[in-house]
């Protein structure tokens, strides 16, 4: 089901002119694509931190950038408008907000949608005080579209984090990793990622001795953090990957930075892989809240059953709440609980023995 915020900025573009850019993240995951591609006149291009999203803009005939919300390529003071569904984490917003006011005209306008508790009131508001202009965000039901003219005269920018900058983290092992804002948990190692790394010795031990992994996925990667723990593991081949451009970014740097030969690949949830791999790891972002995807969770799963090799094993960490096990059993013969800590568990799932 589309987002409604994001249908509400679809709809605005039968009425441009000129040059538009439409920034999109996760939000426009089931956006419609021939409206944003065909309604109105406007030349269009779309910049998305979303591998799947880019594609999907891209197969409808936008012309699209994937990366990690970087506009360098971008001319500034080139877009008579600017549209963005405001993200989930302030950051990412307020980072992009500053980017469309070097990027629009003098005059041209910057569109913000959402709802109340994504905080666009407050978005708006601060977006003003940036582009000298004095709007109140529209409430259309149970949402609201801000329209923003560009009086920008070198205002001070919005507290972006520093969005684009690779930052240090702490590690339990000490791994000298970097992350970033617009990562999901990115200034901290996930408690179900500390599980799954605590339990590797015994996951890979279940294969037996004559029977070791050489290759591993790290599927749904984030910065890398279990690619990087589990590269000491003695894999010969480690291959990483996941839809969101600011981690591919920091998981290649992490890479680089431990001197780990791997290869990270944008796709999502493996999409643009095609061999098979002794194991795969896997923390999936499964649920928001108690609200569990089922969607994505079928996903994840049949993206191991086609890239898990036949005598393979796939490892899941998944909050205890979440039935993955019973899920599970739609794709693979074997399913086994192998550990519980806190909130979360390991899912053990494979062809044969």
């Amino acid at each position: 089901m589309s987002d409604p915020s994001v249908e509400l900025l679809a709809q605005q573009l039968h009425d441009l002119e000129g040059k538009c850019l439409i920034v999109a993240d996760e939000n426009w995951d089931q956006a419609p694509w021939m409206t944003v591609a065909q309604s109105g006149n406007a030349s269009r291009v779309l910049l998305s931190n979303r591998y799947e999203i880019a594609l999907a803009a891209e197969q409808a005939g936008v012309p699209t950038q994937f990366s990690d919300f970087d506009f360098s390529d971008l001319e500034a003071a080139s877009f008579d408008s600017i549209l963005f569904r405001v993200s989930k984490e302030r950051a990412v917003s307020h980072h992009i907000i500053n980017q469309a006011s070097v990027l629009l005209k003098r005059g041209g306008m910057l569109m913000l949608s959402g709802e109340k508790t994504d905080g666009v009131k407050t978005y708006a508001r601060h977006a003003c005080k940036l582009f000298a202009d004095s709007c109140q965000p529209q409430k259309l039901g149970n949402y609201y579209l801000a329209r923003l003219t560009n009086y920008r005269d070198d205002q001070k920018p919005l507290d972006d984090k520093n969005y684009l900058a690779l930052r240090p983290i702490g590690s339990p092992d000490n791994l000298p990793l970097q992350s970033k804002p617009g990562i999901f948990g990115w200034n901290k190692i996930d408690q179900g990622s500390a599980l799954l790394l605590n339990q590797l010795p015994h996951f890979l031990q279940s294969f037996g001795e004559a029977n070791q992994p050489q290759s591993l996925l790290d599927l749904g990667c984030g910065y890398g953090f279990l690619a990087c723990a589990a590269a000491q593991q003695g894999f010969t081949q480690i291959t990483a990957t996941d839809n969101n451009a600011a981690a591919l970014r920091a998981c290649k740097a992490n890479f680089a930075a431990l001197e780990v030969d791997g290869t990270v690949i944008a796709g999502d949830a493996g999409s643009q892989i095609e061999e098979r791999f002794d194991a795969i790891i896997c923390n999936p972002p499964f649920h928001q809240g108690f609200n569990i995807d089922s969607e994505l969770t079928a996903k994840f799963l049949l993206a191991s059953k086609r890239l898990l090799a036949p005598r393979g094993r796939a490892l899941f960490v998944v909050n205890n709440f979440i039935a993955l096990e019973k899920k599970a059993q739609d794709y693979f013969p074997r399913v086994r609980e192998v550990a519980r800590s806190g909130s979360f568990k390991l899912i053990m799932v494979w062809f044969k023995d």
